[in-house]
């Protein structure tokens, strides 16, 4: 099976590495590790709240979630983490000072633009490459092969995926047309690609993102906390996620 290269992703951890560490120079930043697919929405929630929190520098570093997770299980500084999946928030290794709900999503099954090579997400009999998220890291490839697993066809189509970082790579490499096929989030969609299917509920199991704050300080809680309000929260289900 092949994969993204391995110097590509071993330059983004190491690019992680260095946005984090060097966010905690300063007593007044709030660190936010957040699943990649979050990162459209958080960069206007980003500004919003360095605005409201006069200076506190928020800093959001987005990645999968199982890399970010490692990450902070290896010491690399976060104030709050939010994953695109509960496995991701159960595998940490370090005290949990808050755990909530914070959004849900939705797998689509996506081609290059005008090019369609499946009807159907679980049939991709002619689609010569299909990417999705590596299972291992990226919550959306996880479920992914959940859903073609339980379809009884990931055997087949197994020779013919590739694996991503991150389900924005996903994206990336479709709209390119670098892969005839793939599996991204609700939010990813885009009118540069062909979204063709919904994945099933029953198939993908639920979609949670979890979110959880890591750290006492005030200003962390704080703003933690404002993540949740109503019109924070509105702002993501106008992205697409749901509650």
């Amino acid at each position: 099976m092949k994969r993204v290269s391995g110097v590509i992703i071993g330059m983004a951890v190491a690019l992680l590495l260095s946005q984090v560490w060097s966010s905690s120079d300063s007593e007044d930043t709030v660190t936010i590790l957040a699943a990649a697919s979050l990162g459209p929405a958080l960069e206007e929630i980003e500004r919003q709240l360095e605005a409201e929190f006069d200076g506190i520098d928020v800093r959001v570093v987005t990645n999968g979630s199982g890399a970010l997770r490692a990450q902070i299980n290896h010491g690399s500084p976060a104030d709050i983490f939010l994953a695109a999946s509960v496995d991701d928030v159960d595998r940490l290794q370090i005290p949990i000072l808050e755990r909530d709900m914070f959004l849900h999503n939705e797998l689509w099954l996506v081609t290059p633009k005008g090019k369609p090579c499946a009807e159907t997400w679980d049939d991709l009999n002619t689609c010569a490459r299909i990417v999705i998220g590596d299972p291992i890291n990226v919550p959306a490839g996880r479920y992914a092969k959940v859903a073609l697993e339980g379809e009884d066809v990931w055997e087949e189509v197994e020779p013919r995926v590739m694996f991503a970082q991150n389900v924005r790579q996903v994206l990336t490499l479709i709209e390119q047309g670098d892969a005839n096929a793939g599996f991204v989030y609700k939010t990813e969609l885009t009118t540069a690609i062909e979204s063709i299917q919904s994945v099933p509920f029953e198939a993908t199991g639920a979609i949670s993102y979890p979110a959880v704050r890591l750290t006492h300080d005030p200003y962390v809680r704080d703003i933690y906390a404002r993540l949740f309000d109503d019109e924070i929260q509105a702002h993501f289900l106008a992205k697409g996620f749901s509650k």
